[in-house]
């Protein structure tokens, strides 16, 4: 979920150094949702965003310092949840929420981080022992597994059910599919600066996981099962630039600021067997500044503007909320 920039600006942090998404039900306490609501800090980047559900809470990652920030949908303002830095933590990107866990994709520390969202308290570190990769989004399969894209190096992780519940702290992050000789090709920058494999989510019956290439500006089908790769048919379609990605009953949502700083959401509807997708809708606009992903919040969805790609950002960084 992060595009272009990124591989220049990451650089500097290693030198120093959008699952399927079910409904959320609004909680009692949410009845006067916020339109706008500001993240802390003049360098946040705020890049990735989940919504907890049954509760008011959301969280908010920050790509250049590992700050993760939590916000009630009724009030304007996050507050710190966890500092950058914790437990090696200097990059926060996409992250997913399971089971009271809060599972973060640690950029370009090679790691995935989890929490427990009660208590903030550390549950596991997933090391992929790569230091030249880009851990950056998660999706949570139904029966639990989580899915890990890297945006440099061209592997798709699986962390098991069995490792999240476990009470192992530190386990190594392992790589479920290798793209080499598939029809994903990863590019070490030609049109978003190397940026490849990015937001997935995966299919309710679990079968596939659904990956955006942002670099090649197309989307993968991958099976759960076998490890086998195939692009989706997107009809002559070549604008997506697919950034975050969510999917729910049939439809993907494509959140991406490539071709479009003011921000693009991209509907698109899938077969039956995901094999193909046609875009029905395209949403501009609407507050959204160089956006990375979203998280839906009952009909609508909580945007980050996460304004990497501007020179001079606009502050404060901020999420907005766009109707559907």
């Amino acid at each position: 979920m992060v595009t272009t920039r990124t591989r220049r600006l990451f650089g500097g942090v290693l030198a120093a150094t959008l699952v399927f998404s079910p409904p959320t039900p609004a909680d009692a306490h949410d009845r006067r949702p916020v339109g706008r609501y500001v993240v802390p800090g003049d360098e946040a980047y705020p890049e990735g965003i989940v919504r907890e559900p049954g509760t008011p809470y959301f969280y908010v990652g920050g790509m250049t310092g590992g700050t993760i920030w939590r916000g009630r949908i009724d009030q304007p303002r996050l507050r710190v949840f966890l500092p950058g830095g914790q437990h090696g933590r200097t990059s926060a990107v996409g992250m997913k929420i399971s089971r009271g866990r809060l599972v973060v994709a640690g950029g370009v520390t090679g790691k995935v981080f989890v929490y427990s969202t009660r208590t903030g308290r550390l549950l596991h570190v997933f090391d992929s022992g790569a230091h030249d990769g880009l851990v950056n989004d998660v999706a949570i399969a139904p029966n639990g597994d989580a899915y890990v894209t890297d945006s440099f190096r061209p592997v798709l992780y699986r962390i098991t059910a069995a490792q999240l519940s476990s009470r192992q702290v530190d386990q190594p992050l392992r790589t479920f599919v290798g793209f080499a000789g598939t029809p994903v090709k990863y590019d070490p920058g030609v049109n978003e600066e190397g940026i490849n494999g990015n937001g997935l989510v995966v299919t309710p019956d679990g079968r596939f996981v659904l990956m955006a290439d942002t670099n090649s500006q197309a989307l993968y089908r991958i099976g759960t099962g076998t490890g086998g790769v195939d692009p989706i048919d997107l009809g002559g379609v070549t604008d997506i630039g697919a950034d975050g990605l969510l999917l729910r009953a049939g439809t993907l949502y494509s959140v991406t600021s490539v071709f479009h700083p003011e921000g693009e959401i991209s509907l698109l509807r899938l077969s039956d067997d995901y094999s193909r997708a046609e875009v029905r809708r395209r949403i501009n606009g609407r507050g959204m500044d160089y956006p990375s992903t979203a998280a839906f919040d009952g009909d609508d969805l909580l945007v980050v503007n996460f304004q990497f790609q501007s020179t001079r950002p606009n502050l404060p960084f901020t999420v907005v909320r766009v109707r559907l």
